[in-house]
């Protein structure tokens, strides 16, 4: 198996560049348009403050902290990857600014790192092999999702595959027909709970905005009126399981309504409608390869007959962080 050499380079006072010596293996790289990795030695670099504020808003749109690190790099374009026990986003500072350049738009960039993120918050790069189609169609859907939460239009999260990604496909990348159904879909999921909750406002109304406008599109929500609470929903909650063969013995709270999660199809009923705070408290256990506390909280649209995923993520020695996903 090829490896290659990645020095790491951060300056020091008076004293150089210091350097760490590192070793990728680009079969376990998860990539974005599919390159080969032909350099014989990577040199990242810190990251750039767009960059890590960028990587920040994603992850805060959906209630995560990041649980990897972002590098610059001489990278094709930006792969996701675990080496020796750390997570990295690796991408090329070169080729998002070509890219936002040719698509006159920088929510091309910013659909690029959320789909590398996608990879490690969907647990692609535990599974390990590299980059596969159904992989990236995964992600690519996660990017549609997040993007749409934070303001994109359909046609500024789909521009970065729209303008670059193959029409054919390849052994480990999906065509591009595909590529682009997949971040719809996930935009549409996205845009649900804010159009939802929308009073009587048409969808070409609401306001989108680029990277440069700080004044994201908002949720606009109903008020809860007591009335409105006496609604309520029967709900369902899925683990699709993992690798590990985890089970995960957790409380969740939605809307004031507690439940224990039975099973990794667990149907509930009697949760207030509308937007609502959500609390998931417990422990995965993964038998022999250890357990972990559980934690997290965020908020979800309530409808009749959703499906919410159960997605969890090492956080450190013992810790876990998990939340709700709509399917």
């Amino acid at each position: 198996m090829r490896l290659i050499t990645a020095i790491l380079l951060g300056a020091l006072p008076f004293c150089g560049l210091a350097q760490q010596l590192m070793e990728i293996n680009p079969d376990a790289c998860c990539s974005y348009y599919g390159e080969d990795i032909a350099e014989n030695q990577i040199y990242s670099f810190s990251s750039s403050t767009e960059a890590e504020e960028i990587v920040q808003r994603i992850v805060d749109v959906v209630g995560l902290k990041p649980n990897f690190e972002i590098k610059a790099g001489n990278v094709p374009n930006a792969l996701a990857t675990i080496q020796n026990g750390q997570r990295l986003i690796l991408y090329s500072q070169n080729f998002m600014l070509k890219i936002n350049n040719s698509t006159g738009t920088n929510w091309a960039g910013i659909s690029i790192l959320a789909h590398e993120i996608a990879h490690h918050l969907q647990g692609h790069t535990i599974e390990g092999g590299g980059s596969r189609p159904e992989l990236e169609l995964e992600a690519d859907e996660w990017s549609g999702f997040a993007l749409a939460k934070m303001g994109a239009t359909l046609e500024e999260a789909q521009k970065a595959v729209e303008t670059h990604s193959s029409h054919s496909g390849s052994r480990t990348h999906p065509p591009k027909s595909a590529r682009l159904e997949a971040i719809a879909v996930g935009w549409a999921k996205g845009n649900k709970g804010i159009l939802s909750s929308a009073t009587n406002q048409p969808i070409n109304n609401i306001n989108n905005s680029s990277l440069g406008n700080q004044n994201n599109r908002q949720e606009i929500t109903q008020p809860v009126s007591p009335a409105n609470r006496l609604e309520t929903s029967t709900i369902h909650i899925a683990y699709a399981g993992d690798s590990f063969g985890c089970a995960l013995p957790v409380s969740i709270n939605i809307g004031g309504k507690a439940f224990e999660l039975k099973g990794n199809f667990f149907t509930t009923s009697g949760i207030p409608r509308g937007k609502q705070a959500y609390q998931i408290t417990g422990e995965i256990d993964c038998g022999a390869y250890g357990a972990c506390t559980a934690y997290g909280e965020g908020f979800v649209i309530v409808e009749e007959r959703t499906t919410y995923y159960l997605v969890w993520q090492n956080t450190g020695f013992g810790q876990c962080s998990i939340w709700l996903q709509p399917y």
